[in-house]
């Protein structure tokens, strides 16, 4: 899948460009707006970015627990050598201890993720501060054509860029899980 960025000055162009894009067989999930006015999104029913994705938790809490992992490994790895699992306690405070260290890496990282903003966020960061809405739109091959017959209709539309996009699994895994909430 990719993933289009679209800027937009309105957001009932927004909407209507969400509502086209529905009747072509793109689904909710697969849409994204980030905007600075988010009483405007439940005023016009439109699928916002979730604050984790708009901030860095992601990526750093995935390297956190990768520094985790390594450390823990280390720890266990240097108990053995040192033969502390030998000892009256049987390297039991060493796992312990391990796995503590493990838990503080990935806490630390999603605390220091929290505090920065995402790739994207950080990109569109002007455009955002200019009261301009951001539209994210993730297409499957097969729905390549449909986008761009939408998006030629729309000349307020603003192409910024395509990159990779939310994994094609993840995506059924929400449409089903809306079908079961209907």
């Amino acid at each position: 899948m990719l993933r289009h960025y679209y800027i937009l000055d309105s957001m009932d162009e927004a909407a209507s460009i969400e509502q086209e894009l529905q009747s072509y067989g793109i689904n909710k999930p697969q849409m994204h707006t980030l905007t600075n006015s988010d009483k405007s999104l439940g005023k016009h029913h439109l699928y916002n970015v979730e604050r984790s994705l708009q901030q860095g938790v992601i990526k750093t809490g995935d390297i956190a627990v990768l520094v985790g992992v390594v450390a823990t490994i280390s720890i266990l790895l240097v108990s053995y050598l040192l033969g502390w699992h030998t000892g009256p306690l049987s390297g039991m405070p060493v796992i312990i201890f391990a796995l503590i260290v493990l838990a503080f890496c990935s806490w630390e990282g999603d605390h220091i993720g929290i505090q920065l903003p995402h790739i994207n966020s950080s990109l569109f960061k002007t455009s955002l501060e200019n009261g301009k809405t951001i539209l994210f739109i993730d297409v499957e091959q097969t729905q390549e054509l449909a986008i761009n017959k939408i998006m030629i209709s729309h000349p307020n539309l603003k192409p910024e860029g395509i990159a990779t996009a939310t994994p094609e699994w993840l995506i059924h895994q929400q449409n089903k899980y809306r079908g079961l909430l209907k």
